[in-house]
């Protein structure tokens, strides 16, 4: 794991030289890295899988509640389908980097916010 969190730490100081986090913002999303389909009755809450996909998940879902917006609004802001966007909150499909972006500017992270979904996302490679 550590070897993971010193990657992550790399490539965001990287990132903050080569444009900071606004160039991170302003790249076009790319809805998920995974291709399992939505099922009819998702997990709840708090029946997320362990580990770093169901942190992942409920990390997303309290940003975006934080955020004070539905799935609807973050979903016509992002220009991510209103599904996928369930499917990330519920652990059934991981966000690529660049869509991550995109919520992450919609949803108005904090630099820690953003950090710590990147960290989880990259425990799942």
């Amino acid at each position: 794991m550590s070897g993971v969190f010193l990657l992550v730490l790399l490539l965001l100081f990287l990132g903050l030289l080569s444009g900071g986090v606004t160039a991170l913002v302003n790249s076009s999303p790319v809805a998920s890295e995974t291709n399992k389909k939505s099922q009819s009755a998702p997990p709840e809450p708090s029946r997320l899988p362990e580990g770093p996909e169901g942190r992942l998940a409920a990390q997303l879902r309290d940003i975006r509640e934080k955020a004070g917006l539905s799935r609807e609004e973050a979903a016509a802001q992002s220009g991510i389908a209103e599904a996928t966007i369930n499917d990330f909150e519920h652990a059934l499909a991981v966000p690529s980097a660049q869509t991550l972006k995109a919520l992450s500017s919609v949803y108005e992270m904090s630099f820690d916010e953003w950090t710590m979904l990147e960290i989880a996302r990259a425990e799942l490679h």
